[in-house]
C-alpha cells in the first residue's frame, strides 16, 4: 500500500513538472513549441525514475564511505590527509540525476571531488574564447584548503 503511494507521488510530481515552451507568437497552436515540451518532459520523467534508482546507491556509497573515513581518522590518529580524501570521494558528488546528465551535456559524478577539482571542473565546463588564456591556480593555496575546515 505505501508503494503505491509512493508510486502515486512520483506520478504526480512528473505529471506536474516544470515544462518549457516559448512565448514567441510564432509558435502557435500549429508552431514547434510542443515538441520542446514534450521533449523537456521526457527528459524529466527520464532524470526521475533513473534518480529512484541511483539515489539509494549514491546515499549508500556516502554512508560507507563515511564509516569508512570515520575507521581511518581513529586508526590514524586524526590525520585529516587521510580522512579528507575518503570523505570528498564519499559524499561528494550528484545525489540525482538532471535532464543535462540525461542528454550527455553534464558528466554523472558518483565518486566526488575535491573543492578544488570541482571548481576546475566547472570552469572547464563554461565556454570560453579561443584565444583567452586558461585559469591559472596557484599550487600553494589549493594544498593549504582541504574543504572540511
Amino acid at each position: 500500500m505505501t508503494f503505491r503511494i509512493f508510486m502515486l507521488i512520483v506520478a504526480g510530481l512528473l505529471a506536474a513538472g516544470p515544462a518549457r515552451a516559448g512565448s514567441d507568437a510564432s509558435n502557435g497552436p500549429s508552431g514547434g513549441s510542443n515538441v520542446v515540451v514534450a521533449s523537456g518532459a521526457g527528459e524529466s520523467a527520464a532524470a526521475a525514475i533513473c534518480s529512484i534508482f541511483y539515489a539509494p546507491l549514491k546515499i549508500a556509497y556516502a554512508a560507507g564511505g563515511s564509516i569508512v573515513a570515520g575507521l581511518g581518522y581513529v586508526v590514524s590518529g586524526g590525520d585529516r590527509q587521510v580522512v579528507d580524501p575518503i570523505l570528498n570521494a564519499a559524499v561528494r558528488g550528484d545525489y540525482w540525476l538532471t535532464p543535462e546528465q540525461i542528454r550527455g551535456e553534464r558528466p554523472i559524478e558518483f565518486v566526488g571531488r575535491s573543492p578544488e577539482n570541482q571548481a576546475l571542473r566547472d570552469s572547464a565546463a563554461e565556454p570560453t574564447d579561443v584565444g583567452s588564456p586558461a585559469p591559472a591556480t596557484d599550487q600553494a593555496d589549493s594544498k593549504a584548503s582541504t574543504g572540511w575546515n
